[in-house]
């Protein structure tokens, strides 16, 4: 399962949960069932240096992992993440999913009429619950003119084009993807390839 990153107003309400415990201990289990907060969350934070994540032992039944409030006598205050407006949202997994089936179908024609059939056909193979084929194309026209989804057919059409390894991990944000690619093309460009 991909996840963000984790933002101030999460920590917040991670705080919140731990100062209503009155210092107790409160379980992982808990966290994620009566309050909502992801494992992740709590990982994150607990890497940041705000919580601790313990394993509670009771006398009888199984050992559970627990979270409490970091000590900050011994270490430096530990870092807040960035506010929920600052972080950029990351592109979802439907828009990566049309952008490489855009980017396969490509390859089968460029004229207008194969083109608008491909990208189609490519449309229904990403929203399969789409039923009628000019509602999809239209869809796609829009879809198309999106920013996610141009970064991400920008990311497959240099991988197909041998700019970026197919071992290279593709970011999941389009920043993320500007930067990779802005990189690539300067290294090809200090090898020759572009000149």
């Amino acid at each position: 399962m991909r996840h963000s990153l984790l933002c101030r107003e999460r920590l917040e309400r991670i705080e919140c949960i731990l100062n209503r415990a009155a210092g107790e201990p409160v379980t992982v289990r808990d966290f994620t069932r009566r309050y909502d907060v992801w494992k992740w969350e709590l990982e994150q934070a607990a890497d940041l240096g705000w919580i601790e994540i313990i394993v509670r032992k009771p006398r009888t039944g199984r050992p559970s992992p627990a979270v409490k409030f970091q000590e900050h006598s011994e270490n430096p205050p530990a870092k807040l993440p960035p506010p929920r407006w600052a972080m950029e949202k990351m592109i979802s997994c439907r828009h990566f999913n049309f952008a490489m089936q855009a980017a396969n179908a490509l390859k089968r024609g460029n004229r207008t009429i194969v083109y608008l059939q491909c990208m189609t056909d490519a449309y229904l193979k990403s929203f399969p619950h789409a039923r009628k084929r000019h509602v999809a194309t239209s869809s796609m026209s829009r879809l198309l003119k999106h920013p996610d989804v141009k970064a991400a057919r920008a990311w497959y059409f240099a991988k197909v084009n041998l700019k970026i390894p197919f071992s290279e991990p593709m970011p999941q944000t389009r920043q993320g993807i500007r930067i990779k690619l802005n990189e690539a093309v300067s290294r090809f460009a200090q090898r020759g390839r572009f000149l």
